[in-house]
């Protein structure tokens, strides 16, 4: 994250390197604009207001910002990408997250153990029941769980749904 501005249009001055993003926080965070990681030069404006249409969801805490779910750019250089924690994580056109290095925070992987319902719920809803945490560490913790045997995840459509056993 570069800068927070107010408008759209004080965005672009902040945008040098791919990768590099602005909020537009006007009452509120409107706007995530970044320079496309993949270095195509594109400025990508990513909807925080979900007043204005479908949006993405902003996460800010000690450890960086978050942006969920991934942007998947579906026009010109079809970039697919995943913002967490101030990092950018690069996917292939078909590939889904799954890091499978070991988790270290055992307090965030117990509290979303216990927020795990019989039913299928997705990342997102997880992260709503789980107070400070952020769908991208949902999913690899629920990923963890399911390496353990104590989490099923869903498959076909309903992969990225997580239920207990």
């Amino acid at each position: 994250m570069k800068a927070r501005v107010n408008s759209r249009a004080d965005a672009s001055v902040h945008l040098r390197q791919p990768g590099d993003a602005v909020i537009v926080d006007r009452q509120g965070p409107r706007w995530l604009i970044l320079s496309c990681p993949c270095g195509c030069g594109a400025e990508l404006p990513v909807n925080l207001d979900r007043r204005a249409g479908p949006a993405w969801r902003l996460y800010e805490s000690p450890k960086g910002t978050s942006v969920y779910p991934s942007v998947w750019r579906d026009t010109d250089c079809k970039s697919h990408f995943i913002v967490w924690r101030n990092n950018i994580l690069m996917l292939g056109p078909s590939e889904y997250w799954d890091d499978e290095a070991e988790w270290s925070d055992d307090e965030l992987l117990e509290r979303i153990s216990e927020a795990l319902s019989p039913r299928e719920q997705s990342a997102e809803e997880i992260s709503d029941q789980v107070p400070g945490s952020v769908p991208w560490d949902v999913l690899r913790c629920c990923r963890k769980l399911c390496r353990l045997g104590t989490a099923i995840e869903g498959r076909g459509k309903s992969i990225g749904r997580f239920r207990r056993p």
